[in-house]
């Protein structure tokens, strides 16, 4: 079977144009096009998944036979009761709902996939996302330190679980999952999160030049980070950097004006300096 194959053509694919999109030079509607190519060959994928899965249980049940256990036969059905395109309906409803912000939603579905999933680490991984955006950490936690027994060397785990330890006061175990991120991980997404979150645990814990260094690397990293050049606007001011401070707030507006960190960079330095930055035409 050629499966290893289609889901190589597609991974590198798609980390093509995340190579792409890092750069911030590309034409939107390529992208747009590259990325629907993608998902029709997926969707096709999932069809035909859907419809061997029907195939299978139809035969399933052809085999049993009056010396068959029924009981041995319907738990061997069971087992088969989620199947991989409906699991992933659920994870694909569940991502919706969390870039619409709808969480409460995004919550109950994804609760849905682990109920039938209970080791689906992508579905496992979203429901820790959405806890950690109800401010339910405890359960992120759970989430997260579930994923690590499965997945022992998940990065994006190790990332989350290092945040939700910094929401909850617990520094040094968030530095530490943290920091392994950044001495194991070659993924560029995985390091700039890493680098990311201990910019904010640094710059919560005033220790500014600590807090400079990571969001500069975050930014080398991922140039397009919006929201590491506001903390690290922030980090700066703080600092007693005020220059160093002003331009990097001006210099994240001048990114893009209409971003939500751009504009909490014009009010922050309207209350920092009392400079009303000028919209440009």
């Amino acid at each position: 079977m050629k499966w290893n194959d289609a889901k190589r053509d597609i991974e590198t694919h798609l980390e093509k144009l995340e190579s792409i999109v890092a750069t911030g030079k590309y034409g939107e509607e390529h992208i747009k096009n590259e990325l629907m190519e993608i998902y029709k060959q997926i969707i096709n994928i999932n069809a035909f998944v859907k419809h061997s899965d029907a195939r299978i249980k139809s035969l399933a049940k052809q085999i049993m036979n009056p010396s068959t256990s029924k009981d041995g036969l319907k738990t061997f059905v069971q087992s088969m009761k989620i199947a991989p395109v409906d699991l992933t309906t659920y994870i694909d409803k569940g991502w919706n709902f969390m870039v619409d912000e709808q969480y409460d939603d995004a919550v109950e579905i994804l609760e849905k996939a682990i109920s039938l999933a209970p080791n689906d680490v992508k579905s496992l991984g979203l429901l820790g996302w959405a806890y950690i955006h109800k401010e339910r950490y405890d359960d992120a936690m759970s989430i997260f330190q579930t994923v690590l027994q499965l997945d022992p060397d998940n990065a994006i785990a190790k990332n989350n679980l290092g945040f939700v330890c910094f929401k909850k006061g617990i520094f040094g175990e968030a530095i530490e999952h943290l920091t392994s991120v950044i001495k194991a991980t070659e993924d560029k997404m995985s390091l700039i999160y890493a680098h990311f979150y201990l910019g904010l645990i640094y710059l919560d814990r005033e220790m500014y030049e600590d807090a400079i260094r990571f969001l500069l690397k975050t930014i080398e990293l991922g140039p397009n980070h919006m929201e590491a050049y506001y903390y690290l606007g922030l980090a700066y001011f703080e600092s007693g950097k005020e220059n160093k401070g002003v331009k990097t707030l001006k210099d994240l507006i001048k990114k893009n004006r209409y971003n939500r960190w751009a504009q909490k960079a014009e009010e922050k330095l309207k209350e920092l300096t009392g400079e009303n930055n000028e919209k440009e035409n």
